[in-house]
């Protein structure tokens, strides 16, 4: 029994010095607390103050950091429609139809045809024409007997054989008779006739066929881009024979926010680009803008009108317009410093030699190197320019220790 005791003791102390060796050994590997405090930080080390990176001395990003001082920078705002489309110059776009009932004889355009100034369109028979015509021709029987009734009341009274109140009634006679024939030939005018074609009334004999048909004749130069017109078809005053529009010039509507209404003003330049010409630029000016707001897209509309003379635009293509505004000072910093992080737009801030404060920001119109910011930033403020996408990343990555989203 003693000898076993004596047997086992030593195995156990061998387990003993082990045991001791191991604690020792991994007290000696963990690093003392003064130590770990001397240890040197990650890259970067998120303050634990929300919204503020601060980057440790010696960083190597400090290098590759670039600041600017945010100021206010001449800036030509670009504002796009929503909708654009190219219209006919309304000024220079006629429908046409007769201005008295009848049967079309004969039609004499086609559509898409160039017409002239008095060009004839089609020819019309009309009784009630007919009856103007006639008309006429008797005022004018009447004026020249009235005339001749005159010239010889006017000798008569010469040479005493009448008074002065005979000769006063034939003067009256006289002129109205004149007045008569003028009344006449003013609504052959509104029924659509020529100078020339009235003077043909003034033979004494004519084709009985002639008397009733009237000429519809273009009265202006342009082309025919609508015709509702078939000989034998019977017609009157209210429908629309012929649209003859002249697109030398043409028209661009556009449609543009409510929250931009502040912005447009007539005379500003405008671009119009369409999808058959993708890399032409057609140029105009601002006209009109509408007085009265779409209540259903909530959008006001601003016309253009732009030169046609090759004819390339034409009514009812869609367009892409772009009002360029003149050039004016605007709070704005350069597209580097700006950073987006899911829909915010964001910038740093510089607030010390080796910290810096993400700020959001309200950001508005840009240009080739300058983005406006309505709101967020002021004159003076030191912004990070070079760098920033790095910032970014480091605040991104350090969110995780601060505990929720950048």
């Amino acid at each position: 029994m003693r000898a076993s005791w004596t047997l086992l003791i030593p195995g156990f102390a061998v387990r003993m010095v082990i045991a001791v060796a191991v604690t020792v050994a991994t007290a000696s590997c963990q690093p003392t607390q003064e130590e770990a405090q001397k240890r040197v930080p990650h890259a970067t080390q998120p303050s634990t103050q929300a919204g503020m990176i601060e980057l440790p001395d010696g960083s190597p990003m400090l290098a590759q950091i670039q600041t600017e001082r945010v100021e206010q920078h001449p800036m030509r705002m670009s504002l796009k429609a929503q909708g654009g489309k190219i219209l006919p110059n309304e000024n220079r776009l006629a429908h046409l139809g007769p201005r008295v009932p009848g049967r079309i004889v004969a039609v004499y355009a086609n559509l898409g045809d160039r017409v002239e100034t008095g060009d004839r369109l089609l020819l019309l028979d009309s009784p009630a024409f007919g009856e103007a015509q006639l008309a006429y021709r008797k005022r004018r029987t009447a004026m020249r007997v009235a005339e001749k009734v005159l010239e010889r009341a006017k000798a008569l009274s010469a040479e005493g054989a009448i008074g002065i109140s005979e000769y006063q009634r034939r003067e009256a006679e006289h002129e109205n008779a004149r007045a008569e024939l003028y009344e006449a030939e003013e609504k052959l005018h509104l029924l659509g006739m020529a100078e020339r074609e009235i003077e043909r009334l003034s033979a004494d004999q004519l084709p009985h066929a002639e008397v009733a048909q009237v000429f519809l004749r273009a009265p202006f130069s342009g082309e025919i881009i609508e015709r509702n017109a078939t000989v034998g078809e019977v017609v009157d005053s209210s429908k629309t024979l012929f649209t003859v529009a002249d697109l030398s010039t043409v028209w661009v509507r556009a449609d543009f926010p409510e929250q931009q209404i502040g912005k447009l003003k007539t005379g500003f330049a405008v671009e119009v680009r369409v999808a058959a010409y993708p890399r032409t630029v057609f140029q105009g000016a601002i006209t009109y803008i509408g007085a009265v707001i779409d209540p259903a897209t909530r959008t006001v509309t601003a016309r253009t009108q732009i030169p046609n003379e090759d004819r390339r635009l034409r009514p009812e293509m869609f367009a892409e317009v772009t009002v360029r505004t003149p050039e004016q000072s605007v709070l704005a910093v350069p597209r580097a410093a700006l950073q987006q992080v899911g829909s915010r737009t964001m910038v740093f801030v510089t607030r010390g030699p080796r910290r810096f404060e993400f700020l959001d920001v309200t950001i508005g119109e840009s240009s080739n190197e300058y983005v406006e910011v309505k709101d967020g930033l002021k004159v003076g403020d030191e912004i990070v320019t070079e760098g920033s996408y790095a910032l970014k990343s480091e605040a991104l990555r350090g969110q995780i220790s601060m505990g929720g989203p950048l």
